[in-house]
């Protein structure tokens, strides 16, 4: 990994005082792109990820694959924050880096006197990113909240016909991607205008932005004095058609057609006994198989079950080009498809005291400045050396008085990953 191509933030240094995954997801992606990113980890424990699931001890080392996953290619210094020297040393760093992210609950980083407006102080010029369930300002700004309460409260979770949590954080971790993008952008305004600025990011915010129709089905009936009755989601979609999750004898299929031309080609393919299709006046065209979804929806439902196999009734709608594919599993996708494979987002990298080990790869794709795994996930202060020397100049004889009066620390596992092959990654 010492021999990759700088990435597109190569050259800047963000401090990740960040927990959980909002925060992580946004810094891993900066980490991704090239940036120097130092997580600032809780003395002596360290960050909460590390003792999420699922967490093992493999060769003497207690790690966590959330950790793992979400912390890969940054550098960890642990740091007494209730020490005064510990704050010091925070002090230096915000001197040294170009960004802050923080997703605390609003309050805790000016009790720390680490807010914007402190931190402004010590480097004008900063761009500060923060991350909340539902932001710095408003009502409920106060109120302190995880993945799914932004789910409750941004309208994701009534929307579904079977209310249950989402399969993943996703209030989390498109936060996180926005939080990744705004820093970027204000990065480049940084450059162009010569200002720093803050950031706010609220995971209900993210999520209640994302609502692609039954919001705007809404707000334009109301805007038109029309009463509009918005629908829930559940396997099959309630505005479009065909569209949806559909149950075979073994698995199930995600098909999608909405392009005219796509339509005549399926049906043929479904054979005579959906021929009529064509022509019903509910199914001859977009709008009006969008107009009678349930009812078009339930003949593609009743066709796919009707197949020998999902995997049969994919090849023969791959042969047409209708868009199609089924419902892969976590463990197909992690062992070999072959799709995930090229696209290098499964590639094996080596994590210390565990081995190689699959990681999710980057989705963002630079010809000339890749964005990838830049290193493995670190060890609790495993670079307190390595960024009090390098980046602010400390002696070694420093470094040991910090030990020494328990400023910072470090898992015993770094004093063996000194000698280890990991050494150098």
């Amino acid at each position: 990994m010492n021999n990759l191509q700088p990435g597109c933030l190569d050259g800047v240094t963000v401090l990740d005082f960040t927990w959980v995954l909002a925060g992580p997801h946004g810094t891993k992606m900066l980490a991704d792109m090239g940036a120097t990113v130092i997580k600032i980890e809780q003395h002596p424990v360290g960050a909460i990820e590390r003792y999420l699931s699922m967490r093992v001890v493999h060769d003497g080392v207690p790690q966590s694959s959330y950790s793992i996953n979400v912390n890969r290619g940054k550098k960890s210094v642990c740091v007494n924050m209730k020490n005064p020297k510990g704050m010091a040393v925070i002090h230096d760093l915000i001197k040294k880096c170009d960004v802050i992210v923080e997703n605390f609950s609003p309050g805790v980083m000016k009790r720390l006197q680490l807010d914007y407006e402190s931190v402004k102080k010590i480097k004008e010029d900063i761009v500060y990113c923060s991350i909340s369930c539902f932001g710095q300002s408003g009502p409920k700004s106060h109120m302190s909240g995880y993945d799914m309460i932004a789910q409750g409260a941004s309208g994701w979770t009534n929307q579904s016909e079977q209310i249950q949590i989402a399969p993943v954080s996703i209030g989390d971790t498109l936060a996180g991607i926005h939080a990744a993008l705004a820093i970027s952008a204000a990065l480049f305004a940084r450059q162009m205008q010569g200002v720093g600025q803050q950031i706010d990011i609220a995971m209900t915010d993210c999520l209640f932005s994302l609502h692609e129709n039954t919001l705007p089905w809404y707000t334009m009936g109301q805007a038109i004095g029309k009463d509009v009755k918005v629908p829930k989601i559940g396997r099959v979609h309630p505005g479009y058609a065909p569209y949806g999750i559909f149950k075979g004898k073994d698995g199930y299929l995600c098909l999608a057609v909405l392009a005219a031309n796509r339509w005549d080609p399926l049906v043929k393919m479904m054979g005579e006994k959906y021929a009529w299709l064509l022509t019903d006046p509910r199914s001859e065209s977009v709008e009006a198989r969008c107009a009678n979804s349930t009812f078009v929806n339930g003949v593609i439902d009743e066709w796919v079950m009707s197949m020998d196999s999902v995997k049969e009734a994919e090849r023969l709608l791959l042969q047409v080009e209708v868009p199609c594919t089924r419902a892969l599993s976590i463990e197909e996708l992690a062992d070999g498809d072959p799709h995930i494979t090229a696209r290098e987002m499964m590639p094996l990298v080596e994590q210390p005291f565990i081995g190689p080990m699959k990681m999710f790869g980057s989705p963002l794709k630079f010809s000339e400045t890749p964005s990838c795994i830049r290193g493995h996930a670190p060890l609790i202060g495993e670079h307190n050396d390595h960024v009090l020397v390098d980046v602010l100049g400390f002696s070694e004889e420093q470094v040991k008085a910090l030990y020494d009066q328990n400023v910072i620390t470090h898992e015993d596992a770094v004093d063996r990953l000194k000698d280890s092959k990991w050494s150098q990654m």
